[in-house]
């Protein structure tokens, strides 16, 4: 999974969706996760586009009344011109499906409480994406925590660290509930966004395919 984010812009993408999306509450989290695989598209759909263009007729390929106009549009074109494997399409529908429904209720909304839809949404990959979901969110999550305890300092002595060793950290999060059931929560969260994150970087490892396979036949 971690070769997926090699290229520069999956990286970059990784990056931000994390710090966006990690800051949201679990709908928004959705609703913008599925918002910032519509740009990707749109991104990967511009840069195939003939060079000689122009910004005229670009806007109207991909203002709101256009062919591309909608994100089902767009994975509708990918899939008939075969830009994008049809089990990655499969999942970002699923997505798009997800975030229609969101969209349109007003009661409340738990990724873990759905955690089993989300699971199989993403299952719909030919990759093995959820357990590289789970895999990664843990290592986010929870190294994460260790390492902040970690450069913690006493409050009884500022002068020394809260924890002597990464042992003593790692007891203290097994003995303490609370924190445990604080992690798991934004692990779960966690989960989500790198999903996100794995279904943009593809798009940019089919966009590349492409652009070289168009170069090949220039």
């Amino acid at each position: 999974m971690v070769s997926l984010f090699e290229h520069p812009d999956s990286k970059e993408f990784l990056e931000r969706t994390y710090s966006l999306l990690m800051k949201e509450a679990d709908r928004g989290c959705v609703l913008l996760g599925v918002s910032l695989l519509d740009e990707e598209l749109t991104k990967m759909f511009k840069s195939l586009i003939p060079i000689n263009t122009s910004g005229k007729r670009m806007k109207e390929i991909f203002d709101g009344k256009g062919a591309f106009g909608s994100l089902s549009a767009k994975l509708d074109i990918a899939y008939v011109c075969r830009l994008l494997p049809s089990d990655l399409i499969n999942c970002i529908h699923s997505l798009r499906g997800l975030r229609n429904n969101l969209a349109h209720q007003a009661s409340p909304f738990s990724i873990e409480e759905n955690l089993e839809r989300v699971y199989e949404i993403f299952s719909r990959t030919n990759d093995n994406l959820t357990a590289g979901m789970a895999h990664l969110s843990g290592e986010f999550i929870y190294d994460q925590f260790i390492e902040k305890i970690m450069n913690t300092n006493d409050p009884t002595d500022e002068s020394k660290r809260l924890f002597n060793s990464k042992e003593e950290a790692i007891a203290y999060l097994r003995e303490n509930d609370d924190v445990q059931k604080t992690l798991f929560e934004q692990r779960i969260k966690s989960m989500f966004v790198i999903g996100i994150a794995s279904l943009g970087a593809s798009i940019v490892f089919h966009r590349e395919k492409s652009k070289a396979k168009f170069a090949e036949q220039a």
